[in-house]
């Protein structure tokens, strides 16, 4: 029947008004709605936590009119949003906890056949998660190629994700690149290389470093061989001396007008003279030998035997030491080697017990001058030195120092040069920030922590008072709390708005490899009571922000983060921020991959909050998170291998969050 034959009576419109609100109602309520349901029971006043998490909702479809009398139902939109939000709007989904792969695809796959490229890219991510089966990376790479194509940022993202990480497809960084580079709408290729000038700075220091070696090297050559002609021009002294003592006494006995005493007396002039030429030649030996140790940088007012009860003094000659802004001693190495030589001087070198570099005895190889050397195995990353001295009397001394790769720890990151003008139209264009800051240190079900609290606070502070964000503590939150706090996030900020998320506290790995925030109540071995990565993503996932960075100093949290992020070129063209910034960002700084992260042992905070705080307050300038991450990756590395723990922090993309390439950026109020 074509429309021009439609009934339009009124009992008939009346009896598809009726019909249409039936099917409504069933298809909002879903195949659960023909079936009895759990009662949810809330407490008085009080919200669901489970309410306010993020779900798949497939709302119900939309009766549209078409002409005077057509009425029919529209394709029922699958979205992502709280379970809340969703009932009320009379929408089908799974609760949180029972969502698995088939209940995600019923949502999303239709609309993705029908072309819409958001669900495309959620099909992707669907298939890449498993979400309770084993991950399909080459169907997520069809979806994600299908929803890239149609324009979708994030599915290039991901889809740049997966020809990195060589899933589903073969490793190809050059299509990582083109498509990172595609989501973020710039063309410059500057923009996707990594700055050089950073790099190029590690290098020279530590190429200065391998010239000093060398010389040292030649320097103690140079030493030995002043040695050994000292000890020939010693022995020579010494003979001469001999010969002369024991002819003047020959001559003693003789008469001095013999012709024996005549002799005598005569050799012992020649053997004088000889002497002393042999004592000046004596002399430059040892003052040559004096110079080479004062190159080495040995203190030579320090020689011989020290009064009893005196601490044994070490100086390390070779590498040369400078001290990092993490507070430690350290040397950057040019290259990565299997070895390396360190020389140092003991003093005193006599009434030595034991001289340990880490833990090998080298006492034995000790040289009259207290002068020693030792072949350190270097790591694949910072490699920790310890030398140890300790006296006959119980005296003992430490010295420690760290051996560092270049190219991955040296000095703070360039400053962004960039104009007034630019600052006021970027903190302009920027918007507004805000900041959920968490601390937990007062658990029950686990060890209680100690620096947590005073980590947020200080962060707290400085994300206020000097870069003029609107913050929101939790101190010793539950969970409910953090729930709660991330879901109004979800319906307060605009997509003007940036928003920092902090939790310092404990993680913890579940069954299944997936990381987990614990809030002060959690308990071990109890999934149920913490706030799993996925929880947070989601959260994240669903906010209107412009760009939302998490930071996550505990243990196991390099579970949260996706690709690694490539810093801007500190030369990068204005024009060229301005219009990256407006990109949509979602990154993720971890204090640790997927290993426990220390707690306390940098004084009254964390090693990774002292590095992140001082790197907050030590920027000036407009810079992006990569440019704080670099400062804050050299001080923590540095110092966690200073104190031999293995604490690598990381940057990178939230993934399955809506990342689209752009960077959290940080621009104090009064720069």
């Amino acid at each position: 029947m074509n429309a021009s034959a439609v009934d339009r009576s009124p009992a008939r419109q009346r009896w598809g008004v009726m019909f249409l609100t039936l099917f409504v109602g069933l298809m909002a309520g879903g195949p659960q709605a023909w079936a009895k349901r759990e009662k949810v029971v809330i407490p008085e006043g009080g919200i669901s936590t489970d309410s306010l998490l993020i779900v798949d909702c497939l709302l119900p479809p939309q009766i549209r009119q078409m002409g005077e009398g057509f009425t029919y139902l529209a394709a029922r939109k699958p979205i992502r949003t709280s379970a809340k939000d969703c009932a009320i709007r009379g929408g089908e989904y799974v609760a949180y906890d029972r969502a698995n792969y088939g209940t995600a695809l019923k949502a999303w796959l239709p609309a993705a056949k029908e072309g819409d490229a958001n669900a495309m890219n959620y099909v992707g991510e669907i298939y890449e998660k498993g979400l309770g089966t084993d991950p399909d990376f080459a169907a997520a790479l069809q979806w994600y190629r299908k929803s890239a194509e149609k324009g979708n940022s994030t599915a290039m993202i991901n889809l740049g994700s997966l020809y990195e990480r060589g899933e589903g497809v073969a490793r190809d960084m050059v299509q990582a690149m083109n498509w990172y580079r595609k989501a973020s709408g710039l063309t410059e290729s500057t923009l996707e290389v990594t700055t050089e000038a950073e790099q190029a700075q590690r290098k020279a220091d530590a190429e200065e470093l391998e010239r000093l070696r060398v010389e040292t090297t030649t320097l103690k050559g140079d030493l030995a061989a002043a040695r050994e002609q000292l000890k020939s021009r010693q022995a020579a002294v010494a003979q001469a001396e001999a010969e002369v003592a024991r002819l003047k006494q020959q001559a003693a006995g003789l008469a001095a007008a013999s012709q024996q005493a005549k002799a005598a007396q005569a050799r012992i002039a020649e053997l004088e003279q000889t002497l002393e030429t042999q004592r000046v030649d004596l002399a430059m030996a040892k003052a040559t030998t004096d110079s080479k140790l004062a190159q080495l940088g040995v203190d030579l007012g320090k020689r011989g035997p020290a009064p009893k009860g005196t601490a044994p003094q070490i100086s390390v000659i070779s590498p040369k030491l400078s001290l990092t802004r993490a507070g430690v001693l350290a040397a950057p190495l040019l290259a990565a080697v299997p070895t390396y030589q360190v020389i140092g001087r003991v003093y005193p070198a006599e009434g030595l017990r034991t001289l340990k570099i880490n833990d090998r005895d080298v006492s034995a190889e000790i040289d009259e001058d207290g002068i020693f050397e030792a072949n350190i195995p270097v790591l694949a990353s910072d490699t920790a030195v310890e030398i140890q001295a300790v006296t006959e009397d119980g005296m003992s001394t430490v010295e420690n120092f760290v051996l560092t790769m270049a190219e991955q720890n040296a000095g703070q990151a360039d400053k962004r040069a960039v104009s007034g003008m630019f600052k006021r139209r970027m903190r302009s264009d920027l918007g507004n920030f805000h900041a959920l800051v968490i601390g937990n240190a007062g658990y029950t079900g686990f060890a209680p922590l100690q620096t947590p609290v005073n980590d947020a606070q200080a962060l707290s502070k400085v994300l206020s008072e000097r870069y003029g964000y609107k913050v929101q503590t939790l101190v010793n939150a539950s969970r409910a709390q953090i729930i709660q706090a991330l879901s109004e996030y979800t319906t307060t900020l605009k997509n003007t708005d940036n928003l920092l998320i902090y939790f310092a506290g404990h993680g913890q790995l579940d069954a299944a490899g997936d990381g987990h925030w614990i809030p002060v109540e959690g308990q071990k071995g109890a999934p149920a009571t913490w706030v799993s990565n996925k929880v947070v993503t989601d959260f994240v996932g669903a906010m209107q922000a412009k760009h939302v960075m998490v930071v996550a100093d505990s243990c196991y949290s390099g579970a949260i983060g996706g690709s690694a992020i490539r810093p801007l070129p500190v030369d990068a063209k204005e024009e060229d921020l301005l219009f990256i910034s407006r990109v949509k960002a979602r990154t993720v700084i971890t204090s640790g991959g997927l290993e426990p992260v220390l707690d306390a042992e940098g004084g009254e905070h964390s090693i990774f909050a002292s590095a992140f705080l001082r790197a907050l307050r030590s920027n000036d300038t407009l810079s992006e998170g990569s440019r704080i991450f670099s400062d804050v990756r050299q001080q923590v590395g540095i110092r966690a291998s200073a104190l031999r723990v293995q604490q690598r922090p990381a940057y990178a993309a939230l993934k399955f969050a809506g990342h689209e390439g752009s960077e959290f950026f940080f621009l104090p109020k009064d720069a």
